[in-house]
């Protein structure tokens, strides 16, 4: 039989709704900084354990000094669409955690902003409890 084991953890934080659905929907979302070449900004990002990318606005690689179509073209698929997006290495910021990683930027507008699995869950760790609407966040991978 194996020992019982317990996971340590920095940062609780409750989910939250996004703009533009229903405010009794909640997400496990947290505030994230995106730091490129020139600028910074700051977004609420969903937490998505299904993407493979990070995903957020073409507006945001403006904001912060990249050139969108300069990235590597891609096609993201959702459920309902194929999103055209470009890759970029930039900083992001999650709970004072700064990492290095790779992100999509779309070029149409998009109902919400991801923190996908790619170069970000091999750096942290995150947890949820879902039925309690609350994730944990780590910077010990």
């Amino acid at each position: 039989m194996n020992a019982p084991f317990s996971l340590s953890f920095e940062h609780e934080f409750q989910y939250r709704p996004i703009p533009g659905f229903a405010p009794s929907h909640v997400f496990p979302a947290i505030p994230i900084g995106i730091i490129g070449p020139k600028h910074a900004v700051d977004t609420m990002a969903v937490i998505d354990t299904g993407a493979t990318y990070s995903l957020f606005s073409g507006l945001r690689a403006q904001a912060i000094g990249l050139e969108l179509s300069a990235g590597k073209r891609i096609h993201l698929a959702s459920l309902s669409a194929i999103a055209l997006a470009f890759l970029h290495p930039v900083t992001l910021e999650l709970f004072g955690t700064r990492i290095s990683c790779e992100v999509a930027f779309s070029e149409a507008p998009i109902r919400r902003e991801l923190l996908g699995r790619h170069d970000v869950f091999s750096q942290v760790r995150f947890a949820f409890r879902e039925g309690l609407s609350l994730g944990y966040f780590d910077p010990r991978p």
